[in-house]
């Protein structure tokens, strides 16, 4: 009986397969070493963030490898099958697959995804760190994603449920070709500012006509008529004041 020894070999781990979510939402995925996202409404939004996406991977490799900068400027992007898949191209250059909506698909049955590879073998924890920094990018930049945009139908449903309510109300206004008669409302005359004015200055005068009849002991006419004067003269210094 002979013994044969076996060496210790240890077992890969699996692919990499994880799945991004924020908010209650299914954002996107990675898998062994890409990344993706998904949500996007048509192909163009779904290009747009992968140009962006593209260029933060190569900009976060670039500085962790001592590598020249990546510029910033706005290339022509095109979608093109190569090798029998739909590619994202950026100047003719292949940058992200793809992914359109389908049951069998990442991206789900109601919205377009991409996927692009991180050329670097990653651990764990630096995949983790890549897509955070790939995701935190793409809300921060301002692209059109339809994921995170408000409910349009069910603002535009309620516009027209408004609209419905507004013109039944005016059909059963009209009856018979008749518009109902409606009581009309008449604007009350407001006292303007002179108008104020000159009642408060009299009011503030007959304190002083009175007390002046009462020092001198006066009937009562000639304290209305004292009165009188004092307002006039008032309202004479004041009118020269406006002047």
């Amino acid at each position: 009986m002979t013994t044969q020894l076996v060496p210790d070999r240890l077992a890969l781990p699996p692919p990499l397969e994880l799945d991004l979510v924020d908010a209650g939402r299914t954002t996107g995925w990675i898998a062994d070493n890409a990344v993706g996202f998904r949500g996007f409404g048509d192909e163009t939004e779904a290009a747009h963030a992968a140009w962006v996406a593209h260029r933060t991977i190569a900009r976060r490799l670039a500085r962790s490898h001592g590598g020249r900068p990546v510029p910033v400027d706005i290339e022509p992007l095109a979608i093109q099958r190569v090798d029998g898949k739909e590619m994202i191209l950026a100047s003719g250059r292949p940058m992200a697959s793809l992914v359109r909506p389908g049951p069998d698909t990442r991206s789900g049955v109601d919205s377009f995804g991409f996927e692009l590879l991180i050329p670097t073998p990653l651990t764990e924890l630096e995949a983790r760190a890549m897509a955070y920094l790939v995701y935190r990018t793409l809300r921060k930049s301002g692209i059109r994603w339809a994921m995170w945009r408000p409910d349009a139908p069910r603002v535009a449903g309620a516009s027209a449920a408004e609209t419905s309510a507004d013109a039944a109300a005016h059909a059963s206004e009209n009856v018979n070709g008749e518009q109902p008669k409606r009581a009309t409302w008449e604007p009350q005359a407001v006292p303007t500012t002179q108008d104020s004015t000159d009642l408060t200055t009299a009011l503030a005068v007959l304190p002083f006509a009175a007390a002046a009849g009462l020092a001198v002991d006066a009937p009562p006419l000639v304290t209305i008529l004292l009165a009188a004067v004092l307002l006039t003269a008032v309202m004479l210094l004041r009118s020269r004041r406006l002047r």
